[in-house]
């Protein structure tokens, strides 16, 4: 396929989908020098490769758009005349893309599901026979059993063998940081940075807010960290009681030397409070470790080589997510949710 002028790739789902997904992209910039890759990207992930030379152009194709609004964006994609589309994306949205983007030839990855034992993708299998000529299925029940590979990026490496007949080397993850903040954390923190990324998922069945609580109190009494809490659901009423406790900086706050050093004083513990996806993954970047549940977080951790203890919750097949999104050739402690596990004590003695 040297003649590939217009190659297409779809990825609009979330942050760490197209994180993990960048070592694709950068085998086939590699061999495919002269060819023209689009990204299709929703909303949420869009600030992740808009700056990166793996992409020369992006179409944000989100599932939250008007019907209207879908239309246009499908008429946007025929218009492309592509080579090659290649949808990696499990939304309906994403396979309809595939299937109507008018492009010479199409190929999709479909993951059948993690739970249900009969049926699954059904539809999308039977019309991606229909109108792609390179489909792979991935059996995450039967491959795990037989403990094959499941993880994203291999399954799109296999995709792409298929669609180019050649094998491909593993690069590790690309996201450009375009922000002006890591300088300027380096010379205002001495000390080993912590990120704890908060999200719904660290109040389960067997971990709720006051071990949260108990595990950033256990933190801030070590003067050598200091610490970032970073989230979006930062005025959530499951957060409260953390957050109205601790200092809150903005972006503003990091090019004021006097007013910073006033707050670090204060405190060792912040909360990043409306922090941009640049800024955001600039912490992460500088950070020494980080600590969340399961989410697109451990990607960028993963992307910078910072370790992350990652947890996952028993109740919600913890080995199939792992195998099948595990940090990407990066070092990491996986921790688990569940009964009788004390996770907080797990991350200070690893920590240390």
């Amino acid at each position: 396929m040297s003649h590939l002028k217009q190659i297409c790739v779809c990825r609009n789902d979330r942050i760490g989908d197209l994180i993990i997904t960048t070592p694709v992209l950068k085998a086939i910039r590699k061999n495919w020098p002269k060819s023209k890759i689009t990204l299709l990207c929703s909303i949420v992930n869009s600030k992740v490769l808009e700056n990166s030379n793996l992409i020369d152009d992006l179409i944000i194709a989100d599932n939250k758009h008007s019907l209207i609004k879908k239309f246009k964006t499908l008429k946007l994609i025929r218009e492309k005349s592509f080579d090659l589309y290649i949808n990696f994306s499990p939304s309906n949205l994403s396979y309809i893309y595939c299937f109507f983007s008018g492009a010479t030839k199409k190929a999709t990855l479909i993951f059948l599901s993690r739970y249900k034992k009969r049926f699954s993708k059904i539809f999308q299998k039977f019309f991606s026979k229909i109108y792609c000529q390179h489909v792979f299925v991935v059996n995450r029940q039967y491959r795990f059993s037989k403990e094959m590979d499941i993880h994203q990026t291999i399954m799109m490496f296999t995709l792409i063998k298929k669609i180019f007949k050649k094998s491909f080397l593993y690069p590790d993850l690309e996201i450009p940081v375009i922000s002006n903040l890591e300088k300027k954390i380096t010379k205002i923190f001495s000390k080993k940075i912590i990120t704890i990324h908060l999200s719904k998922r660290w109040i389960n069945d067997y971990y709720n807010i006051n071990d949260l609580k108990k595990l950033i109190f256990n933190l801030k009494k070590n003067k050598k960290y200091i610490l970032f809490l970073t989230t979006e659901q930062y005025k959530d009423s499951k957060f409260k009681d953390i957050t109205r406790n601790f200092i809150y900086l903005n972006i503003k706050d990091f090019f004021n030397r006097k007013l910073i050093n006033k707050k670090i004083k204060k405190s060792n513990v912040f909360i990043l409070d409306n922090f941009e996806y640049n800024n955001w993954i600039s912490i992460i970047k500088q950070s020494f470790k980080v600590i969340t549940p399961e989410s697109g977080c451990i990607h960028v951790a993963a992307a910078f080589k910072v370790p992350v203890f990652v947890i996952y919750n028993i109740n919600n097949y913890p080995e199939y997510i792992y195998n099948e999104y595990s940090p990407w050739k990066s070092k990491h402690t996986k921790l688990l949710f569940k009964v009788n596990n004390n996770i907080n004590k797990l991350i200070l003695k690893k920590l240390n």
